[in-house]
């Protein structure tokens, strides 16, 4: 057993700003005409450059999910015991505030438009289950509480796969148990991804490649070596058959940037982007050697070589990148379902994390011979937005920890106002973040929605200025707070997002919302929250906030017949750590 604690590194942009940054709340379009004297000057830029270079990524493991190590009987039993061990298992990932920089955001407070809040209304779906649990995460890995609950879905083939903290199961569509839970990792090595504990180990996505009929699923480490941290990882891990029975290949991608400023580096929060000839993956670089923030980095691979299960695919690296006078930060590779010029990515700016009215977007052109060992060309501009702010921490129901013997806050962090996974279908990206919101006779301000759809424009291979937002609006309910949002449309239109809320009154709950007339105007909810949130992170010893899930997930369908989602919700009483669950659902797309 492992004394409690919580590892050195970091995630997410400070929050110090959000106690005098007051922000929007606006359901459907908003002009900003009236707030323009107040606003950070946010006109097109000229379109900035990047160079890449070229490295290996190694397979390093063939494997079927019925062969995996777990711990056992034994470890469960010795997990569901832990209530009255003197010796705690609870671990957390906590925050690295992102060093503010560039000179674009003012100093001022943030404008304060004004809107009506939205209805909250029951939601009826195709599917509605329950993913992974804390209990189940404690289970699977011998007694490894942690939060915050960060997770990953991918559906296809019939299953859908979910993936939270250090916890996997493949489930049937509807909602029965088809494989796991399973660990993707263990203390000493092991599980899904052979990763080891003792290490850091964190941020699990996936996606299901309905062209290739391939199962991508990943997570990243930041190993020790003699005590310090050493290289970094992301384990991709493929499968082009069926996830339960079938081989997946298991690839290490060096991502430690070893001869970077303050490195070999963590690769915080990587994302996963997707187009018809790569994988992307996109980690925030952290010194590990100094207190520096080295930016959003980008790893493109062949999607032919991996598929073909070659030992050693390429792999291209870009480094360096800002816009707008500002380091890139959560960079968002896009899931590409149409053919497109460019893979494209966006990313939200707001360097001194108060507030702002522009949006990186990027192009990657050439980029279908990276498996000839040609480098593709990246490029990237600004343009305008609607505002968008810090959002403030969530305040629900305070609780009761047994493991600490000790009340929660309910208070949880709302994180930042980074751009969260971007979609690009029908010729449009998609794109939402959390916000700080503003709602007429509201007590409070409160954390809303702000979502984004882009036209991007590429000409002469390169990304053009004349990329522009063609629509883009809130959504905020009053006496709520909406939290990581993830937005999906469908090849027919329908636009969807899902998102947890939670109120003084109201137990944190797995939620979605329908565009409709170009506005998102209803509060949908997935799964009512049961109870407060009891989770260890919300007690004074952990500091009193608790550390929410940074990130909900989502895919089409690919049989067309929907849009599913994941997201976390309070839907038990967990273990004596930590009572989080996620919710997987699919509405009609």
């Amino acid at each position: 057993m492992h004394a409690a604690s919580w590892f050195s590194r970091f995630k997410h942009p400070a929050r110090s700003a959000f106690a005098v940054v007051a922000g929007t709340a606006v359901v459907g379009a908003l002009s900003l005409a009236a707030f323009a004297p107040a606003l950070p000057a946010a006109a097109h830029s000229s379109t900035a450059s990047f160079s890449g270079t070229l490295g290996k990524a190694q397979k390093v493991k063939t494997f079927t999910v019925g062969g995996l190590s777990t711990v056992g009987a034994a470890g469960v039993a010795n997990a569901a015991s832990t209530a009255s061990s003197s010796n705690p298992t609870a671990h957390v990932v906590a925050i690295h505030p992102r060093p503010a920089s560039g000179t674009h955001a003012a100093a001022t407070l943030a404008p304060k438009p004004t809107a009506k809040g939205a209805k909250v209304a029951a939601g009826t779906v195709l599917h509605n289950f329950d993913g992974v649990s804390a209990l189940q995460n404690s289970q699977a890995t011998g007694g490894y509480d942690l939060e915050p609950p960060d997770e990953g879905l991918a559906v296809g083939g019939g299953y859908a796969i979910n993936l939270v903290n250090l916890t996997g199961a493949i489930y049937h569509k509807n909602g029965s148990i088809a494989a796991g839970p399973f660990p993707l990792g263990l203390i000493g090595g092991g599980g899904f991804f052979n990763a080891d504990l003792n290490n850091i180990v964190s941020d699990p996505r996936g996606y299901y490649d309905a062209a290739t009929h391939t199962w991508f699923l990943l997570i990243w480490e930041d190993d020790f070596v003699n005590g310090a941290p050493g290289p970094a990882y992301v384990d991709l891990a493929i499968n082009s058959g069926n996830p339960v029975t079938g081989a997946w290949n298991l690839y290490k991608i060096e991502v430690d940037d070893a001869n970077a400023s303050g490195c070999p580096c963590l690769p915080d929060f990587t994302i996963l982007g997707m187009d018809q000839y790569n994988v992307y993956l996109l980690p925030n670089e952290f010194q590990n050697y100094g207190p520096g923030f080295n930016g959003s980095q980008i790893y493109a691979l062949s999607k032919a070589q991996l598929l073909a299960g070659d030992p050693t695919p390429n792999v291209v690296h870009f480094s360096g990148l800002s816009v707008g006078g500002t380091i890139a930060y959560h960079l968002q590779p896009a899931i590409e379902h149409s053919s497109a010029p460019a893979e494209y990515f966006m990313n939200s700016l707001d360097p001194n994390n108060t507030y702002d009215t522009r949006l990186g977007v990027w192009a990657m052109t050439n980029r279908d011979h990276i498996a000839q060992g040609v480098i593709p060309t990246l490029t990237a501009t600004v343009i305008s937005s609607e505002v968008y702010a810090m959002p403030p921490n969530a305040t629900t129901p305070a609780g009761y920890n047994s493991g600490f013997a000790a009340p929660t806050s309910g208070v949880v962090t709302n994180d930042f106002d980074a751009l969260q996974e971007v979609q690009y279908i029908n010729g449009k990206l998609y794109g939402a973040l959390d916000t700080s919101v503003n709602i007429p006779g509201d007590t409070s301000a409160r954390s809303g929605v702000a979502w984004f759809e882009v036209k991007p424009a590429v000409s002469g291979g390169v990304i053009s200025a004349s990329s522009k937002v063609t629509r883009q609006g809130y959504l905020a309910a009053q006496g709520l707070y909406l939290l990581y949002p993830h937005i999906e449309a469908s090849a027919t239109g329908t636009v969807a997002m899902t998102f947890s809320f939670g109120g003084p009154g109201t137990y944190l709950s797995a939620a979605y919302s329908v565009l409709s007339k170009g506005a998102f105007s209803t509060v949908q909810t997935a799964a009512p929250g049961v109870t407060s949130d009891n989770g260890f992170t919300s007690t004074a010893a952990f500091g009193g906030v608790g550390r929410w899930g940074d990130y909900s997930a989502g895919q089409l369908d690919p049989s067309g017949s929907g849009i599913w989602f994941a997201t976390e919700y309070i839907g038990s009483n967990g273990d004596q750590y930590a009572n989080w669950s996620d919710r997987v659902f699919e509405i009609a797309g």
